[in-house]
């Protein structure tokens, strides 16, 4: 049976995630975003995210314990290669998501291209509030089934485990990128893939967290491009996002 791990709870996750929002919410706002009452760009139940990625699996269920044995076989057999990349990718920001893939982003250049990213990026996480509620999926690394998985070291996230904030993340980069230089589809696409890994490799989720957060991910991108203010300033920005990529 799967037991909770007694362990000191860390907020610094948490902390910085509170930190970017009320960061962003402080910037200047573009002009046609002024006109908003709101950082939102959909309209509340645009994306409907309870139907599109249901529940997790119940907690003693044999797809649960089968999660749990791959996510514990994984975390036994990383190498320390392997989980410096993973620590590296526990950062959910766009340079990250690039350089992981070895794509260059001049960010510091293109304020235009961060400050888009970051939005949408807060849009998401916004709209998996309204399914985190529903949920309450122990991460790996506070149950246990005889053998413990042991997390990478550093901070570790709290919260439900379903779905991966980290893998919607990367999946609605790959969206958006994808129409802007499609050139790099393919790439970005790995990318997303190998930074979901890492969360596997961490032992912070589960595949079928993953594979949730990736169809949120997506659902979000989508919704954004078919929103019209958005999709205007996503167009204006697109030139500028290949130049940041270092393309023309």
């Amino acid at each position: 049976m799967y037991r909770p791990v007694s362990r000191p709870r860390s907020n610094r996750l948490g902390a910085a995630a509170l930190g970017l929002a009320l960061a962003l919410l402080l910037m200047p706002a573009p002009a046609d975003a002024q006109q908003r009452t709101s950082l939102l760009w959909l309209e509340p139940g645009k994306v409907d995210l309870a139907t599109l990625i249901g529940l997790p699996p119940a907690m003693n269920s044999p797809e649960q314990k089968r999660e749990f044995d791959e996510v514990l076989q994984i975390t036994l057999n990383r190498t320390a290669e392997r989980e410096q990349a993973a620590i590296a990718d526990q950062y959910q920001t766009l340079a990250r998501f690039l350089e992981g893939a070895d794509i260059p982003f001049a960010g510091n250049e293109h304020r235009e291209v961060r400050l888009l990213y970051r939005e949408a990026q807060i849009e998401m996480g916004i709209v998996l509030l309204g399914v985190r509620r529903l949920t309450n999926r122990q991460r790996p690394f506070t149950v246990w089934n005889k053998v413990r998985v042991k997390p990478c070291p550093g901070g570790r996230p709290e919260g439900t485990s379903f779905p991966a904030g980290h893998a919607a993340t990367a999946a609605l980069y790959a969206e958006l990128l994808s129409v802007a230089v499609p050139e790099m589809a393919a790439r970005l696409e790995e990318r997303v893939k190998d930074y979901g890994e890492s969360r596997l490799v961490c032992g912070f989720h589960y595949r079928s967290d993953l594979a949730a957060g990736d169809k949120a991910g997506r659902a979000v991108a989508k919704a954004l491009l078919a929103d019209r203010a958005f999709r205007a300033r996503f167009d204006e920005t697109s030139a500028e996002t290949r130049l940041a990529l270092g393309l023309k």
